[in-house]
């Protein structure tokens, strides 16, 4: 079964996600593997880890002999994205994590719904440092607002400047100081993640996708793989 979270600026998903071709787009990974060691092909190196940090833009792929494999993707405009460059990439195209954070890890997983041990593992990792700031008011309430929301309606930068009587150029530096991503790309992360929960709940991409906000299935999709590099099926593959 595979389970699939969206945080502000990162997504978190268990699959077996095996890619045998290697691939590079934009975006910092994390993956762990869950019952044992992952292989990796990184950068023309091949190597075997528990854990592994691949940089944004590096040729790679990564697959679990056995048992599934919990993957990370950090958008590369955010600032999880940037605490991991500065802890752990420090410029290098990988870096293997340690074995007593990985069982740390499998233990959070094992024990938790997936939306708390996304929580739980981005602390563990030192990534949660975002979280811990306190906003402007006029930013809780553009979140809440968006929050509130089935889909993202094209005219929603308008509607978000009228609510906290900001102009967009205002609202837009305020939002990326406080969120750490720019407006324009939490509110693209925003519209995949209430057209993932459409899907969930109608069974239906056009469904889902018209839902959310999107022109069409195929901007849906089309805006998945730009983002994350992985396209729309590796989300609901294994969930039916």
């Amino acid at each position: 079964m595979t389970s699939t979270v969206f945080g502000y600026d990162h997504i978190m998903m268990r699959a077996e996600y095996r890619t045998p071709d290697p691939h590079s787009h934009l975006a910092v990974h994390f993956i762990s593997g869950l019952d044992g060691p992952v292989h990796c092909v990184v950068s023309g190196d091949s190597f075997d880890a528990d854990a592994v940090f691949i940089a944004s833009d590096v040729v790679h792929t990564a697959y679990a002999e056995t048992g599934d494999m919990l993957v990370f993707l950090f958008d590369t405009a955010g600032s999880i994205a940037e605490e991991a460059q500065k802890q752990y990439l420090c410029g290098r195209p990988y870096f293997c994590g340690d074995k007593e954070t990985v069982e740390k890890l499998r233990k959070i997983w094992k024990n938790n719904p997936p939306a708390q041990a996304d929580s739980l593992i981005t602390q563990l990792l030192g990534l949660d440092t975002v979280g811990n700031t306190l906003r402007d008011e006029r930013i809780s309430q553009v979140l809440e607002y968006l929050r509130s929301l089935d889909e993202v309606p094209e005219d929603i930068t308008a509607q978000l400047c009228a609510k906290v009587c900001l102009s967009p150029s205002r609202l837009s530096h305020l939002f990326k100081e406080n969120v750490g991503i720019s407006l324009h790309r939490y509110l693209a992360m925003d519209k995949m993640r209430k057209g993932y929960i459409h899907f969930q709940k109608y069974g239906n991409i056009t469904e889902a996708s018209m839902r959310a906000g999107f022109d069409s299935p195929s901007h849906f999709a089309a805006t998945c793989k730009r983002m994350f590099g992985i396209s729309f099926s590796e989300f609901v593959k294994g969930s039916e």
